[in-house]
């Protein structure tokens, strides 16, 4: 068979040619967001997303600031933490009251695996294959007498949600799981999953950092009770950004295990501080220290601001046009999807098994030629986001499909 090749896409306005059903050719150009990247093509934001230009400058003029501590107000200690955690929560359709900031997606899973009271024969339900960051948390319950059990995932990574009901028991307290995988792209049906757990009374804890920020999230209407996400993929945020939103009922479960001097300061200013009182400061118990954290509170603000202002329909069917545009060029006789082809079960990661050949060297030839793609488990892994066009689709299936006769 040979290589199939797309037609050329076109820049935002032009005509939809009639070999182009997916309406590639009408995507809307986000470049001009990002800065240069001098010819190279990153196809990875499922490992890191690039910040955009406005996030560099914001990060920029903070760096400023530090260099003349003059400039930064007592205020701005409280102030500014508390303005991203407005705009993290008006993204996922949450309360502020229900944010915790954090520098990854680790701290918000930690926060709650280490701040609920376990029983000894409490049960964790986890996914087998699942991303280390969505398991570790609940192993090093161990110690306290928690019991974790895996369920297997189907084909193409999907999660069977009669499988996770059939293999939830009385002593299960916790189902956690990544959202979108990170090695399939599967993504997780959260609503049937999260119906299934309010069922049995059973908490529903969701990793979403290879979701949130492409894909439309609303948590005052999903079945989750937490939902936690890193800001470095695709949120386009700086690295050592991160969040989690609680619901109501699982924060008021949750005991904060460290105590931050300043989040103790609310509503008090720094001319009076000498005071050993601990208070119930809600969800700012549960924040990494130092939230302020200027350069990355800076960066971070400025590209959710982005993200906002595009709207998160937008940026999802951005996304998965390009995606499709993947689907529909790459040769089937030298690749193999791993993951769902069709949504919703499929994400902005897509998967790809070398029929030929080995996918890391795969990986090199498409650096050499300026296109930054991920290796995982031995398969190929594409992400595109708003940084991507057609065209860097294009010219990542051009070389995939000449890899053999390259030498690959």
């Amino acid at each position: 068979m040979a290589a199939r090749r797309p037609q050329a896409g076109t820049d935002a306005g032009e005509t939809e040619g009639p070999a182009d059903p997916a309406g590639t050719a009408r995507l809307p150009d986000y470049t001009a967001y990002f800065g240069d990247q001098d010819g190279h093509v990153w196809l990875n934001t499922a490992h890191q997303g690039p910040m955009p230009a406005s996030a560099v400058r914001a990060a920029c003029e903070a760096a400023q600031e530090k260099a003349a501590p003059h400039l930064i107000p007592d205020g701005a200690f409280i102030e500014r933490p508390e303005q991203l955690r407005g705009l993290l929560a008006a993204f996922v359709g949450g309360s502020p009251e229900e944010i915790v900031l954090g520098d990854s997606t680790s701290h918000g899973l930690n926060a709650i695996a280490y701040g609920l009271g376990w029983r000894e024969g409490d049960e964790v339900l986890c996914v087998e294959g699942d991303y280390p960051a969505t398991v570790l948390p609940w192993l090093a319950q161990r110690q306290h007498g928690v019991r974790v059990r895996f369920v297997p995932r189907g084909p193409y990574g999907f999660v069977d949600p009669e499988r996770v009901r059939d293999t939830i028991t009385p002593r299960t307290r916790v189902f956690a799981l990544t959202w979108v995988d990170s090695f399939t792209g599967a993504a997780a049906d959260l609503g049937a999953l999260g119906g299934i757990c309010r069922a049995a009374g059973v908490l529903f804890v969701v990793n979403g950092s290879q979701a949130v920020g492409a894909r439309p999230v609303d948590v005052a209407a999903a079945p989750v009770d937490a939902l936690v996400s890193c800001g470095y993929k695709w949120m386009c945020g700086p690295y050592g950004t991160g969040f989690a939103w609680l619901a109501p009922s699982l924060l008021s479960k949750i005991q904060a295990r460290r105590v931050y001097w300043l989040a103790q300061q609310r509503g008090r200013g720094l001319e009076h501080m000498r005071s050993y009182t601990i208070e119930d400061v809600g969800v700012r118990g549960l924040d990494v220290f130092c939230p302020a954290a200027f350069l990355n509170t800076a960066a971070w603000k400025s590209a959710v601001e982005l993200l906002a202002h595009i709207g998160s329909e937008a940026v999802h069917a951005h996304g998965q046009r390009l995606v499709q545009r993947l689907l529909d060029g790459i040769d089937r006789e030298l690749y193999e999807p791993v993951g769902p082809s069709t949504p919703p079960e499929r994400s902005n990661l897509v998967v790809f098994r070398p029929r030929r050949g080995r996918a890391d060297r795969t990986a090199a030839l498409l650096e050499r030629e300026g296109i930054h793609i991920a290796v995982r488990e031995g398969n190929i892994r594409l992400a595109p986001h708003l940084c991507n066009t057609v065209q860097h689709v294009d010219r990542a299936l051009e070389v995939l499909n000449c890899a053999p006769s390259r030498g690959r």
